[in-house]
C-alpha cells in the first residue's frame, strides 16, 4: 500500500507540470484569435485595459473547457513517454507493478478533471457568455464599441459602411450616409438628415433611427435605379460577430442558459410540441465535453508506453492527432444531428462509445504485455476456459 502510494504521487507530479504547460499554450493559442479584435477597442475605439479585460475574463471560461481535456491528453501521453524512454515502465514492470496500477493515478486525475469540466461548460461558461454580452452591450452604450466617429468612413459592420457628417452623443447624429452590400444581388444607399442610437438592454440590440431620408438602390444594366424616401427609418446593427440561437422561452441564448435551465426548456418546448433539436445538440455537447477528460486519460496513458525512446515530442505528436481525430469524429456526427439524419443523443455517444471501446482495447493490449499484472491473470483465466471448451467439445 505504502508503494503504491509512493507510485501514485509520483506519476502524478510527472502528470501536472505537462497538464499545466499544455493549459497555458492551448489557452494563448485560443486567445490570439480574439485578441486582435480586443486591443483594436483599446487602441481605436477608446476602450479601457480595464473593461478589455473583463471581456477577456468572460472568454476564459469557455477556453477552459476545450482545454482541460485537451491538456489532460498531452499530460498522460508526454508523461509516460517519458517514463518509457527512461526505462521507468520497465523498472515498474520488473517491480510487479501492472499498467492498471500505473493508469490510476492518470484516472484519479481524470475524475477530478471531470468534476471540474462538468461545472465549467454547464454552469460558469453560459453565464460567462451572457456577461460577455451584457458588458459588450455596456460598452457600446458608452461608444467604445459602435465604431461609428464622426467624418469617418466605417466598415465595423459586415457588409455595410456607415458615415456620419457629426456625432455630439448617441441621441444627436447628422448627415448619415450608409452603403448596405449584405444583400449582395440588390445594395442600395442610404441618405439621412439626422438619426439617433436606440439600445436595448433586453436583447442587447443597437437599432439606428433615421430621420427625413432617401434609399437608393444602384442601377441595373439598364441604366434604372428607383428612389424612396422616407420620414423615419430604422436600421438594426448587429454587434456581435457570432451568431447566437435564440431561445424566446427562456429570454436567452441557448448558450446563455446553464444546463439547469437548458433543460427546463427543452421540456417546456417538448410540452409545446416546439422544436427541440437546437436544444438538445446544446445539451448534449456540454456532456461530451466533460465526458472527453475521462476518455483522453483512458487513452492517454497506454498510448504513450512504447519500446522506442522518441520521447516527448512523439507523446505531443500522438496527441495532437488523437485530437483531431477525435473532434473530427465528433463534428462529422453532429453535423448528422443538425441535418436530421441522426438524433442529437446518437450523434453524440455512438462515437463516444466507439472511442470509449477503442481506449479499453488499448488498456487491455498494453495490459496483457505486462506478465505480473491483472491483464496477465485474466488472459491465462480466459485462455484455460477456452481450452476446457474445446476438450469438452472436442470430437472422438
Amino acid at each position: 500500500m505504502f508503494r503504491a502510494r509512493i507510485i501514485d504521487r509520483y506519476i502524478m507530479r510527472e502528470l501536472l507540470a505537462p497538464f499545466f504547460l499544455s493549459i497555458a499554450v492551448l489557452t494563448l493559442a485560443l486567445f490570439l484569435q480574439r485578441m486582435f479584435r480586443l486591443m483594436e477597442l483599446v487602441l481605436s475605439k477608446g476602450s479601457t485595459l480595464a473593461a478589455t479585460g473583463k471581456l477577456l475574463l468572460f472568454i476564459m471560461p469557455g477556453f477552459l473547457s476545450i482545454t482541460i481535456p485537451m491538456s489532460l491528453l498531452v499530460a498522460a501521453l508526454t508523461a509516460f513517454s517519458r517514463l518509457s524512454s527512461d526505462s521507468e515502465v520497465t523498472a515498474m514492470k520488473a517491480s510487479r507493478i501492472s499498467l492498471y496500477a500505473m493508469v490510476r493515478p492518470v484516472m484519479q486525475f481524470s475524475i477530478i478533471l471531470f468534476i471540474v469540466t462538468s461545472v465549467i461548460a454547464h454552469f460558469l461558461a453560459p453565464h460567462a457568455t451572457y456577461a460577455f454580452k451584457a458588458h459588450l452591450f455596456n460598452m457600446v452604450k458608452s461608444r467604445a464599441m459602435i465604431g461609428l466617429d464622426q467624418g469617418v468612413f466605417s466598415s465595423t459592420f459586415n457588409g455595410m459602411v456607415i458615415y456620419v457628417d457629426k456625432m455630439n452623443s448617441l441621441d444627436d447624429i447628422s448627415g448619415i450616409f450608409i452603403s448596405d452590400e449584405r444583400s449582395g444581388s440588390e445594395p442600395y444607399t442610404i441618405l439621412a438628415k439626422q438619426g439617433r442610437l436606440i439600445t436595448n438592454p433586453d436583447n442587447f440590440k443597437v437599432t439606428l433611427v433615421m430621420e427625413q431620408g432617401t434609399i437608393n438602390t444602384q442601377p441595373h444594366g439598364d441604366g434604372v435605379y428607383s428612389l424612396m424616401s422616407f420620414d423615419a427609418g430604422k436600421l438594426f446593427l448587429d454587434i456581435d460577430e457570432a451568431s447566437f440561437r435564440r431561445n424566446d422561452a427562456a429570454g436567452r441564448n441557448i448558450d446563455e442558459l446553464d444546463t439547469l435551465s437548458l433543460y427546463q426548456s427543452w421540456r417546456s418546448a417538448r410540452a409545446g410540441n416546439l422544436p427541440t433539436k437546437d436544444l438538445e445538440i446544446e445539451f448534449q455537447k456540454r456532456m461530451s465535453v466533460s465526458y472527453a477528460c475521462l476518455v483522453f486519460g483512458l487513452i492517454g496513458a497506454p498510448l504513450g508506453i512504447r519500446k522506442s525512446r522518441s520521447g516527448k515530442s512523439a507523446g505531443i505528436t500522438i496527441s495532437i492527432g488523437v485530437i483531431l481525430v477525435y473532434y473530427l469524429v465528433l463534428g462529422t456526427a453532429s453535423r448528422f444531428a443538425e441535418s436530421g439524419a441522426l438524433s442529437p443523443a446518437a450523434a453524440t455517444w455512438i462515437p463516444n462509445g466507439m472511442i470509449t471501446a477503442a481506449a479499453i482495447a488499448l488498456v487491455y493490449i498494453k495490459g496483457n504485455e505486462i506478465y505480473f499484472g491483472i491483464g496477465f491473470r485474466v488472459n491465462a483465466f480466459l485462455r484455460s476456459l477456452l481450452s476446457l471448451f474445446k476438450k469438452e467439445h472436442k470430437t472422438p
